[in-house]
């Protein structure tokens, strides 16, 4: 189970960080009038998608550890071996299921009970999937790099 440990996510405080900027341009973005600028919700958007980014590059450089078996080849006598040993990132599978199993939860309770509808409740919905979505294209991103780096 260490494979989908939530410690396995280094750096929670810039994702956080993120998240918080995301949620909260969203929920001003809800909450504001339909006529007025969309300038800075815009804005809040692409801040809190750069510190996402940032995040994924910490993440990603903090999981990469040095193949204990790599060798510099001393006329060909020693095994050519990567440089970078290969870490499986399935921690962001898990978590991002998750996340837009939440979100896609909070999109259902908004539309089924109208009792539950408000700003609050789709900001939160909003950014859970996004997130939950963040996580599966950073998997996905990792395993690219993964194999640029941890081939022969």
């Amino acid at each position: 189970m260490k494979r989908f440990s939530i410690q396995q996510i280094k750096y929670g405080w810039v994702l956080l960080i993120s998240v918080v900027i995301f949620f909260t341009a969203y929920l001003l973005d809800l909450l504001s009038l339909r006529g007025s600028s969309e300038g800075p919700f815009v804005m809040g958007y692409v801040v809190a998608t750069l510190v996402a980014a940032v995040w994924a590059i910490l993440n990603y450089v903090d999981h990469l550890k040095v193949n204990p078996l790599y060798q510099k080849d001393d006329g060909g006598h020693s095994e050519a071996h990567a440089i970078f040993q290969y870490i499986p990132h399935q921690y962001l599978l898990f978590w991002g299921s998750i996340l837009v199993l939440v979100g896609m939860l909070f999109f259902i309770v908004q539309y089924a009970v109208p009792s539950f509808r408000s700003p609050w409740g789709m900001a939160i919905g909003v950014t859970t999937a996004f997130y939950g979505f963040g996580f599966y294209l950073s998997f996905f991103m990792y395993n690219v790099l993964n194999k640029l780096f941890c081939r022969k």
